[in-house]
């Protein structure tokens, strides 16, 4: 946000240099991007006056120039500027005059003999013009310096934070420097001449349609506008900031929006169809031509400022070409609204199109301050325009603001600042602040937050609002006096850095991803609702606005970026909190996050080259780290549906009854978008509930010294029958000498085995650890599987 100071003189008396000022309001909390000085003309730039004005002979564009400068003989001046002519008064840098990097000297262009500079505005660092030279009043004094008739000012470019809209303005800016250096902040006094005998009523209506969106919207209505050039005062400070000028009645509206931080838009009536405002969506496919020329289509989710047949102004971003002022206005129609800030900020972005208007509306700008800025344009419009104001204003305000109450306690405040301040002191601060004192006594103080403040809630708000004010400098240095903690094994840092390790071991690599993001990523493949969702107060965009109820939005953001920049051999993990609403409680848990894509070998070559993972590589990895934690014994494997997965290929894990993990391919809605050369495998996590879970003791199982013997099980089986299952039922015998149960065979062929079966085969690995186990044996034990798998589980052997 960029401020003139002279434009902030306007409002308090600042008793400080530029410097200095911005280091006072730094350590108030208001930090400083830039200063840049304004006017500051290098000495020896003195008034002078075009005596002639002649054609160079060697150049089609150069003039030789003849000046007065008031001091002796005149001078011959080579001059490249369109407009030297004759009679003018000019800004002339003499010889010897020393620019930022370069110095005026006796010099010959072209072989003519050229005795200084003549200047523009933008050679002098008074502004962007170079169309041609500085032209002065004529009545100006010839050989002055230039100093003495042009005002020195400085730009200072502030850092406003998200959670201060109100630093958008001049007044906002001028109310810090008023609270800081304790001096009265002077507000304009708007004075408005109305028309007698008439009323709004009779030449404008206003219906606002969605009052959630358009929380207030107020309208006043001018005749007899006189359209023409802003006074020189305005142009100064509009230039000063970066803003060019329009006209009068545009430049009122600008000056208005960085005077009080509201944006406002004037309409020409007469282009108004049934002299009507509505305030609604849009229809789907509707388009509008903005004043940048710009031909947008709409849809239901951007407001529409509109009159009785077409859209007039996209809400809060920028005004219609089709209701523009002219030369040819003569009657407006004030616009000064709030508007959502979510829904601006939305349309902005899906549009592609920021202003300074939509910039300010994004953050916040209060309804109560759509008045004072509604009034103060009024007046202006009277004062510089020539306008009379139709009598009445429509004010649609269907729920008014409400400035909470906040409690603070002395005690506290003092405690966390670290110093010691009385209640009086404390609500001084408050009240230099703008908030009001409801209550106090030596303990406890109530105020009210004002109305240009969002970012005031809660008692440690105001404990802020004390530290600025009274100085951030002021508070003590304390020594930190560490105390030894508690054992190694309570440390709920050390659980987590075992799993990242363990994740690397396995070959994966570590992504970070922030907690905030859209509401359409947060509920994309879960099954959580809008209310389950945790929205952030004031968030610096929608975009980050809610937090993550799960790792999803940050995985695949990482996926797609990787995918984009051509690289598809994917094998990622996430370690990090995520958050929901549950039954009114605020839950937050720990979740890791895998993802694999792409090559099972990418370091091979030929045809192992071509081989891509699959949802066993997922389930094989998960069971590799298991078994790390020795957990790989007491996991149960079974299908699952779910949102984030395509049908039929999702599965959740189960440790010891505990659901700890869901897994499976990713569903098209996640990957829509994203070029994938192969499969996306994901699985999600429960660490808490994992770290709950108490792993068995080591255990050392010697290396077998006898050799094992296999035997083949084949038999027809539903195609529902799960491998968990089976591999259940064997492990439940609890025979003696099984060591492996492996699934080496699938077949399904409706034709041979009829509708809805499949063939399995396994093989089971016998081992005695003593000694070698007999045909018999083994036969006997396999007889028993056999038996079981046909009794309990009604496959049909063969």
């Amino acid at each position: 946000m960029k401020t003139s100071i002279n434009w902030l003189r306007r409002y308090v008396a600042i008793p400080w240099s530029p410097k200095e000022l911005a280091a006072r309001l730094t350590a108030a909390g208001l930090e400083v991007e830039g200063i840049e000085l304004i006017g500051e003309i290098p000495t020896g730039v003195i008034v002078a006056e075009i005596l002639s004005r002649n054609p160079h002979s060697n150049s089609d564009h150069l003039s030789i120039c003849t000046v007065n400068t008031g001091q002796g003989e005149p001078l011959q001046i080579v001059c490249g500027a369109p407009n030297c002519d004759a009679g003018k008064k000019v800004p002339l840098a003499t010889i010897g005059t020393q620019f930022a990097d370069f110095q005026i000297k006796k010099a010959k262009i072209r072989g003519v003999e050229s005795n200084g500079m003549l200047c523009s505005a933008r050679e002098l660092g008074l502004s962007d013009d170079h169309s041609g030279l500085m032209i002065l009043p004529p009545d100006t004094p010839l050989g002055i310096p230039l100093t003495d008739i042009v005002e020195q000012d400085a730009v200072i470019d502030w850092e406003v934070t998200p959670n201060r809209p109100d630093w958008l303005s001049h007044i906002g800016i001028a109310r810090e420097i008023a609270a800081v250096a304790q001096l009265p902040l002077r507000l304009p006094e708007p004075i408005i001449r109305t028309l007698p005998g008439s009323s709004i009523h009779d030449c404008a209506a206003v219906s606002v349609l969605d009052s959630e969106l358009c929380p207030r919207y107020i309208a006043r209505v001018f005749k007899n506008i006189k359209v023409g050039p802003s006074p020189d005062w305005m142009v100064k400070h509009l230039e000063a900031v970066g803003l060019r000028t329009v006209n009068n009645v545009v430049d009122i509206t600008n000056y208005v929006m960085l005077e009080y931080g509201q944006p406002l838009h004037a309409f020409d009536l007469t282009t108004l169809a049934g002299n009507e405002i509505i305030v609604r969506r849009a229809k789907p496919g509707e388009e509008i031509t903005v004043l940048d020329g710009s031909k947008l289509k709409l849809n239901n989710e951007h407001l529409l400022i509109a009159d009785r047949d077409k859209g007039v102004a996209l809400a809060g971003i920028m005004g219609g070409e089709n209701s523009m002022i002219t030369e040819a206005t003569t009657t407006v129609l004030l616009e000064a609204a709030a508007f959502d800030r979510s829904n601006v900020r939305t349309s902005s972005r899906t549009l592609g199109i920021s202003t300074d208007s939509s910039y300010r509306f994004e953050r916040g700008v209060s309804p109560e301050t759509t008045a004072a800025a509604s009034a103060r344009a009024a007046a202006l419009l009277c004062e510089l325009c020539g306008a009379d104001q139709v009598e009445g204003v429509i004010d649609c305000y269907g729920k008014p603001w409400q400035c909470p109450e906040i409690t603070l306690r002395v005690q506290r405040c003092n405690a966390l600042l670290g110093i010691n301040l009385d209640a009086p002191t404390i609500a001084s601060c408050l009240e230099r602040r703008g908030l009001s004192i409801l209550k106090q006594d030596a303990e406890v103080i109530t105020a009210r937050a004002p109305e240009w403040r969002f970012d005031l809630h809660a008692e440690h708000d105001l404990i802020e609002e004390v530290a600025q004010i009274s100085g951030l400098d002021a508070i003590p240095e304390a020594p930190v006096n560490a105390r030894l903690g508690g054992a190694i094994k309570d440390d709920r840092f050390l659980p987590l850095e075992e799993i990242r390790r363990e994740f690397q071991a396995l070959g994966l690599d570590e992504i970070i991803n922030y907690s905030m993001w859209s509401l359409p990523q947060c509920l994309q493949g879960t099954t959580f609702s809008e209310e389950e969702i945790l929205k952030v107060h004031n968030p610096i965009s929608i975009d980050t606005a809610f937090l993550r109820p799960t790792l999803l939005p940050g995985l695949m953001h990482v996926v797609a970026h990787n995918i984009a920049h051509n690289e598809h051999n994917l094998r990622l993990f996430e370690l990090g909190r995520v958050f929901r609403k549950n039954k009114g409680h605020y839950c937050e848990n720990t979740q890791a996050g895998i993802v694999i894509s792409g090559a099972r070998h990418p370091e091979r070559f030929g045809s192992d080259l071509a081989a891509t993972m699959d949802f066993y590589d997922l389930k094989g990895l998960l069971t590799s780290w298991l078994k790390t934690r020795r957990l790989a014994d007491d996991c149960n494997w079974q299908s699952a549906e779910s949102p984030a997965f395509k049908p039929g290929a999702g599965a959740t894990l189960t440790v010891k009854g505990k659901n700890i993990a869901t897994f499976g391919e990713a569903a098209t809605v996640l990957t829509k978008g994203i070029r994938l050369r192969a499969p996306l495998f994901i699985a999600l996590i429960d660490v808490d509930a994992l770290l709950k879970l108490k792993a068995p003791a080591p255990s050392y199982t010697p290396i077998a010294q006898f050799p094992a013997t296999s035997r083949d099980i084949s038999f027809i089986a539903p195609a529902g029958l799960t491998h968990q299952t089976i591999v259940t039922t064997i492990r439940d015998l609890q025979l003696p000498f099984v060591d492996r149960i492996e699934l080496f065979d699938i077949f399904s062929d409706e034709k041979v085995l009829g509708k809805g079966l499949s063939s399995l085969s396994y093989s089971v690995t016998f081992r005695h650890q003593e000694r070698t186990l007999t045909d018999d044996e083994v036969n006997e034990l396999q007889t028993t599987i056999r038996s079981a798998l046909a009794e309990k589980l009604g496959v049909t052997l063969r």
